[in-house]
């Protein structure tokens, strides 16, 4: 799965178009800028940390470094970690917080593809009617026969800061 977003971002540059890594969570479908994403993995053991907010779902060993990874679900308001199987993914992105780079975990459902859109394509979120994940969503890309959401990854990042009761 690294290959994919590897290819994509040689690509990316074409016409302006950006390359999104396209993944599903709770039954909807997300897009996310491939260059905020350093891999894709399939669903590993993790280590459980004891005393640690339902949103860790545990710590992994990538190369060496403790990579703690996130249930996006919890933020999301869906059940947390209720379809975690084979098709599961951790999307492994990296995050600044002032001079500090952290490399950080996501699980989502299932990434199916890496897709190019233009910018024209990406179409302000509305303010209502997309329930808790509004807050995350920064746009809309029409795709197939509905909608990708796009995500505010530090968005997303400081809502799970505020639900660990400190920075992610």
């Amino acid at each position: 799965m690294v290959d994919l977003v590897t290819d994509a971002m040689s690509e990316s540059d074409r016409d302006g178009a950006q390359s999104y890594v396209v993944f599903r969570l709770g039954g909807e479908g997300y897009a996310l800028e491939v260059m905020r994403v350093q891999e894709v993995l399939d669903v590993q053991s993790m280590t459980e940390v004891p005393g640690s907010p339902k949103c860790l779902l545990g710590v992994i060993n990538l190369r060496g470094h403790v990579v703690p990874v996130y249930d996006l679900r919890i933020p999301f308001g869906l059940h947390a970690g209720s379809n975690l199987n084979r098709a599961s993914s951790v999307l492994i992105v990296e995050t600044e917080q002032g001079n500090d780079s952290r490399v950080t975990g996501l699980v989502v459902d299932r990434v199916s593809d890496v897709l190019e859109f233009s910018p024209e394509e990406v179409q302000p979120s509305p303010q209502l009617g997309l329930g808790k994940t509004t807050p995350f969503v920064r746009g809309l890309i029409r795709h197939q026969e509905g909608f990708l959401l796009v995500l505010d990854l530090d968005r997303v990042f400081s809502a799970l800061a505020s639900l660990n009761g400190e920075g992610v």
